[in-house]
């Protein structure tokens, strides 16, 4: 299997990242459009994406597991980018919810992987 290069998965990841804190951002500054929910779907996509070909870390097994978290948690953007779609007053206010988590998860899991990789 060809590998993929790391430098081209970052570039990817932070594009993706972007486009979802643009697109979540649209409703409070520009109003609801119909069009901000595409687009943040479009970024929750490309970083499960972006995550899913991210090479993993030949180190220990805490370093390849924290890597998987960081799938985890764009899986998270997409089951919020899903909420979107959904008819229910609940299901599209509760975007939010899985997004932070989303957030979080991927905020605690680049720290710990930064922190366990320097050490090395």
């Amino acid at each position: 299997m060809k590998k993929v290069n790391e430098k081209y998965t970052n570039l990817l990841l932070c594009v993706a990242m972007l486009v979802m804190l643009g697109a979540a951002l649209v409703p409070i500054f520009v109003g609801n459009t119909p069009w901000s929910r595409y687009v943040f779907a479009a970024g929750a996509v490309l970083t499960l994406i972006a995550q899913v070909l991210m090479p993993a870390p030949d180190s220990t097994l805490r370093v390849r597991r924290l890597a998987r978290i960081n799938v985890w948690s764009a899986i998270l953007y997409c089951v919020a980018a899903a909420c979107l779609f959904i008819n229910d007053s609940a299901m599209q206010r509760s975007w939010i919810a899985f997004l932070l988590a989303g957030a979080v998860i991927q905020i605690y899991a680049t720290l710990m992987l930064a922190k366990l990789t320097k050490k090395a």
